[in-house]
C-alpha cells in the first residue's frame, strides 16, 4: 500500500559516497517487528530459561531483573554475565546455553518468515554486486545462525561474516568498540560501509563513527520489539539517520545507487 511505504530521506552532509561493504542487523531489522518475534523471546522464551537454567522462582522475578539488564547493556547474554558477577542470580549463568536454549525453544517457524524480496536484495547485492556482507548482533551466535536459516538468507553469510555478541564482548552495540572490531574483522572502513538498524542507539554510535545510516522503521503504528523495551524510539527525522526503509524489499528504490556502490541520499520529499 503505497500510503504507507516510508523511504524517505536523509539528511547526510555528502550526497553520494562509494561504499563497498554492508553490515546488517538481525532482530527487528530483517524480519518486522510487527511480527512478534521479539516479544515472543523477550518474554515467555527468557523468563523460561531463567526459571529452569538460573534458579529463579517464577517469570515474573525472573522479567523483571532480566529487563533491568537488558536496559543497562543491551544484550541479554551481556546482562546476565554482569548479573552473575554482581551476585544478582540464583544460579551462574552459562553463556553457552542462552544461544543454544534460544535455538531450541523459540518458536521460529510461528513468527517469521522468507521474504523472497528480502532474499533476493540481498543475494544481488552480495553476488551480482561483490558488496562485502555482513551480519552483526547483540544476540547469540547460535540463535542469529537459526533466524538466517528461517529468513532464507544463511547462504549469503559465510560463519566469517556472521558476528554475534560473543564475537566483541565485553563490549557490545551500541558501544564503538564493538562496531570497529567487527569492520576490522571484514576488512571495511566506516566512510565506505552502510549499517541497516532498526535501534536509534546503534544508528547514532555508527554516525559518530562515520558509517552511513539505514534506519528500518515499520511506521509510527508498529509498536513492541527491542526498540520498546529500551525506550529507543525510532526518530526519522534525527540527524545520524541518513535513510528510513520499511524493509529490506525497499531497497531497490530507496538505494538504487548500491548497485554501483555508491551511497546515495535521496533528495527530501513528503512521504506519500
Amino acid at each position: 500500500d503505497g500510503r504507507n511505504r516510508c523511504i524517505t530521506v536523509c539528511k547526510s552532509q555528502s550526497l553520494m559516497a562509494e561504499i563497498d561493504a554492508l553490515l546488517l542487523d538481525v532482530d527487528d531489522t530483517l524480519y518486522p517487528v510487527t511480527s512478534g518475534f521479539s516479544d515472543h523471546r523477550n518474554g515467555e522464551v527468557i523468563c523460561k530459561f531463567m526459571v529452569e537454567n538460573l534458579g529463579f522462582e517464577s517469570a515474573e522475578s525472573a522479567k523483571i531483573l532480566r529487563d533491568e539488564y537488558f536496559q543497562r547493556y543491551h544484550s541479554t547474554m551481556k546482562g546476565l554475565n554482569v548479573a552473575t558477577q554482581e551476585g544478582r542470580l540464583p544460579k551462574p549463568f552459562k553463556q553457552e546455553e542462552l544461544g543454544q536454549y534460544w535455538a531450541d525453544h523459540c518458536d521460529y517457524a510461528r513468527f517469521i518468515r522468507a521474504d523472497p524480496d528480502q532474499i533476493e536484495v540481498i543475494r544481488s547485492l552480495a553476488e551480482d554486486v561483490g558488496l562485502k556482507m555482513a551480519v552483526f548482533t547483540n544476540s547469540p551466535r547460535v540463535y542469529a545462525l537459526r533466524c538466517l536459516e528461517f529468513l532464507g538468507l544463511r547462504k549469503f553469510f559465510p560463519d566469517d561474516h556472521v558476528f554475534a555478541v560473543e564475537d566483541v564482548l565485553p563490549a557490545c552495540k551500541p558501544q564503538p568498540e564493538a562496531f570497529k572490531k567487527v569492520l576490522d574483522a571484514i576488512g571495511a572502513r566506516p566512510e565506505r560501509t552502510v549499517m541497516f538498524e532498526d535501534s536509534m542507539k546503534n544508528i547514532r554510535a555508527c554516525k559518530a563513527l562515520g558509517l552511513h545510516t539505514v534506519l528500518v522503521h515499520e511506521g509510527d503504528a508498529a509498536s513492541g520489539g527491542e526498540a520498546a523495551l529500551l525506550g529507543d524510539t525510532p526518530m526519522r527525522d534525527d540527524p545520524a539517520v541518513d535513510v528510513v526503509i520499511k524493509d529490506m524489499s525497499e531497497v531497490p528504490a530507496a538505494l538504487p545507487g548500491l548497485w554501483k556502490k555508491r551511497f546515495e541520499a535521496p533528495k527530501a520529499s513528503a512521504p506519500p
